[in-house]
């Protein structure tokens, strides 16, 4: 039996306007770009600023349709049975965008929309969006603490291994999880439709790697060994178990750098690097507890997500699956890279979506990667 399953960080979707980013220098870069020129509304007369917010607002709309529908054929070609989005800013905005601009492409039916509120101060959440024909059951992992990991001997020993996870546990005390771990289940029927197998999906959005890599990959492994902790549990005893760490986990075990000498084609330089140090996904990939699929394609096809600062492209967003579920993968991971903006080097073969801009309108700063399986029965 057929299930797709997409990762999607979709950049934002909000149905709200913060207006706290114009007094808060840090939160000024989540601004559309254009509302960036109008500067602090600091004069003093509130009782013009009805007026200044319908003029913010109005900016930020129009701005939004392109990408809001390039983000919808990037969803629409990864024809997905379930996907889990993140950055998604309520259940309100999640199916107010799939009625407004998804199902104008005329995709399958889509009935059962998830989210649970997170963690995350800004308010942008993880869920999950599932065909009709594919029932699923959540279960938000939000309130897990350091106690929780420090319950069993696997968790201790984790702890042991990574210092740096350690430390961040010691630092941060309360909730571990940025966002949230939101644990999705499907049910599997045979030909006959009794249930033939259960595969578990746990969508995640870990720390950013705001502020530098080294000073968050703590917090990351921290978040890593709290899912493999909820993983260890709901699966102890059973042989084979079926499941996938998916989302953007926010870190990297190799970049391409992209050099500014040009070859003879006139493409840019790209060397990949492997990482040569600590990665934030360790906990989950170290001594084969998960298989990130995405390690079949070559290692300058992997990445989701070009950072222009750094000149780099890497994966961030993951498919992290069982062996049991590694093993039932049905062809290559497919990585949607036409909701990309042109700024992005050698990426001219790559076919892109009408309107797309040079830095925007796109679909997402990431890319949605899907990856089908064939889920068998018990006994096949």
């Amino acid at each position: 039996m057929r299930l797709r399953i997409c990762t999607f960080n979709v950049e934002n979707l909000f149905t709200r306007h913060d207006f706290g980013a114009f007094t808060n220098h840090r939160d000024a870069r989540y601004l559309p770009e254009i509302v960036q020129f109008y500067g602090q509304f600091g004069d003093g007369d509130f009782t013009k600023f009805e007026d200044f917010k319908r003029q913010v607002e109005v900016a930020a709309i129009s701005q939004d349709d392109d990408r809001r529908q390039h983000t919808a054929l990037a969803m629409a070609a990864a024809d997905a049975d379930i996907y889990c989005l993140q950055e998604i800013d309520s259940i309100g905005a999640m199916e107010r965008f799939f009625d407004s601009y998804v199902k104008k492409i005329g995709v399958d039916q889509y009935d059962q929309f998830v989210l649970h509120e997170g963690n995350d101060f800004r308010g942008i959440d993880v869920a999950v969006i599932a065909r009709d024909i594919r029932p699923i059951m959540t279960r938000s992992h939000r309130a897990v603490t350091g106690a929780f990991v420090r319950e069993t001997d696997s968790g201790k020993q984790l702890l042991e291994d990574f210092p740096r996870a350690e430390q961040a546990r010691k630092d941060r005390r309360g909730r571990i999880f940025r966002r949230d771990c939101l644990e999705i289940e499907t049910h599997i029927k045979n030909a006959r439709g009794s249930i033939d197998q259960t595969v578990s999906i746990f969508n995640c959005h870990f720390k950013s790697m705001g502020g530098g890599r080294t000073a968050s990959i703590g917090t990351r492994q921290l978040e890593g060994i709290a899912v493999r902790e909820i993983i260890t549990r709901k699966f102890e005893g059973v042989a084979n178990p079926l499941w996938a760490i998916v989302g953007d986990l926010n870190d990297y075990t190799g970049q391409i750098k992209v050099g500014k000498r040009l070859n003879d084609d006139g493409s840019f330089v790209e060397t990949f690097e492997p990482v040569t140090g600590d990665s934030g996904l360790d906990p989950l990939l170290g001594d084969g507890f998960g298989v990130n699929l995405v390690d079949q394609l070559p290692a300058d096809s992997r990445w989701t997500h070009y950072f222009s600062a750094g000149r780099t492209k890497s994966q961030l967003d993951y498919i992290i699956a069982s062996p049991a579920l590694a093993a039932m993968q049905s062809g290559a991971p497919e990585i949607i890279r036409s909701g990309m903006p042109y700024r992005v080097p050698n990426s001219d073969g790559i076919k892109r979506y009408p309107r797309i801009g040079w830095d925007r309108p796109k679909a997402s700063d990431h890319c949605p990667l899907v990856i089908e399986f064939d889920i068998t029965g018990v006994g096949a």
